[in-house]
């Protein structure tokens, strides 16, 4: 069997990140409700996915950077709708809940890795804050099984290039692996590589889109426990 290339996204892929976010997002929601907001909840989600992804574009993706974005919000519906009482100390007790969660593995992950790094070098390769990942990282006591780990700001064609160059990884030797069409997936794709995509029911919006599968370079598994069958 020829060694190959192997890079993993983390988020979603390797353990569970976006149900936090989805979970601090229902207890927003509620709060405002018990604030005495007036919008539809409707609303209020297209105001926070508007407001997330104008905070991402100059602080990046990751937990402090969507505390950010409400404590943002929170401002905005107080100088507009009137002041909602009490939902500074509500996003405060949201935010400090969403930093202090651990990312629980995905199942079958550390036996599938463990197995992989015996005949592939592994790379991980994911996006968000520096800090916040390498701590995740390392409480899921993954990192062993990585020969290299990057965290890049965003995850398009450009950086899968700079990777594979600055790697000198030979594209059809190379296989990327994760959750995300819109940042594992075509990217990887368009950058010349395979892709491996295991879909999470719970990721994020901002990250799915129609997968590119024009050339039949894209593998689809239901379990990251398939990963051994084929490599």
């Amino acid at each position: 069997m020829v060694s190959l290339n192997l890079i993993f996204d983390a988020d979603d892929t390797l353990w569970e990140s976006n149900v936090h976010f989805l979970q601090a997002e229902e207890e927003f929601v509620a709060a405002l409700r018990a604030a005495g907001c007036s919008l539809e909840e409707q609303e209020v989600r297209a105001l926070m996915r508007r407001r997330e992804l104008d905070v991402i574009k100059t602080h990046g993706y990751g937990r402090q950077p969507y505390i950010l974005a409400l404590q943002n919000l929170v401002e905005v519906l107080n100088a507009e709708i009137g002041p909602l009482h009490g939902m500074e100390a509500e996003v405060e007790r949201i935010g400090q809940r969403l930093l202090s969660r651990q990312c629980e593995v995905r199942p079958h992950v550390p036996e599938t890795l463990a197995e992989l790094a015996t005949r592939h070098r592994l790379i991980l390769f994911t996006k968000g804050q520096l800090e916040e990942q390498t701590a995740k990282l390392k409480s899921s006591r993954l990192e062993a099984f990585f020969s290299h780990v990057e965290v890049a700001a965003e995850k398009d064609l450009s950086a899968y290039r700079t990777l594979l160059g600055t790697l000198q990884l030979a594209h059809a030797h190379t296989v990327m692996i994760g959750n995300s069409p819109r940042s594992d997936i075509n990217p990887a794709v368009r950058a010349g590589i395979r892709a491996v995509y295991i879909p999470h029911p719970q990721t994020w919006v901002h990250e799915q889109e129609e997968l590119d599968l024009s050339d039949g370079r894209v593998t689809t598994l239901l379990s990251f426990a398939e990963l051994r069958t084929i490599f």
